[in-house]
């Protein structure tokens, strides 16, 4: 059972909105699209966005009520093991202009450099902004990635906690991705 502290919300959570708010947001549909675009690396409440205009429609627009929502969704996504990892993201749309990020406590942000004349030669680093790369190639930003099992799927890192130790000594690993098959 999820439990709200509504701390500099209280007047607002103990109004009719505030309930039928808390109580939409802790559906498990509600909770499996904030996961969901947590999962992607966007900001939670961008999976809810149409649900939660078509439920309570101008009801939500007012800034005080969008911080709320903020609020919960925090306390609901921590309640189900997610960390903070951004605030302030942009957001392009309506209701929200800037949200929060979440991500699993055992995730950490990598970046992916190709090598510009072999695509299949990359560089995983824990930084895009001056990175430590090998020399003598042109690396280009490819990818992000968060999770251990993007790790695994897309650039056969099988052991993340490795993965982190030789970033972390080294600056960077190496991998070369292996073609995939394409099925007939």
């Amino acid at each position: 059972m999820l439990t709200y502290r509504p701390e500099k919300f209280a007047s607002l959570y103990v109004s009719e909105l505030g309930q039928r708010i808390w109580r939409f947001l802790t559906r498990d549909d509600i909770v499996a699209r904030l996961e969901t675009a947590s999962e992607l690396s966007k900001p939670a409440v961008e999976g809810i966005e149409e649900q939660l205009l078509a439920e309570f429609r101008e009801n939500v627009l007012a800034d005080r009520v969008k911080q709320m929502v903020g609020h919960m969704v925090r306390q609901i996504l921590e309640q189900r093991d997610w960390v903070l990892d951004q605030t302030d993201v942009k957001v392009q749309s309506v209701p929200f202009s800037k949200a929060t990020r979440y991500r699993r406590s055992d995730w950490f942000t990598f970046y992916v450099f190709r090598n510009s004349s072999d695509p299949r030669d990359v560089v995983i680093t824990d930084r895009r902004q001056n990175p430590t790369l090998p020399a003598g190639s042109r690396w280009i930003f490819y990818a992000t990635f968060a999770s251990p099992l993007k790790a695994a799927v897309a650039f056969g890192v099988n052991d993340f906690k490795q993965l982190r130790e030789e970033v972390h000594s080294h600056g960077y690993r190496r991998v070369e991705v292996q073609r995939l098959l394409r099925h007939t």
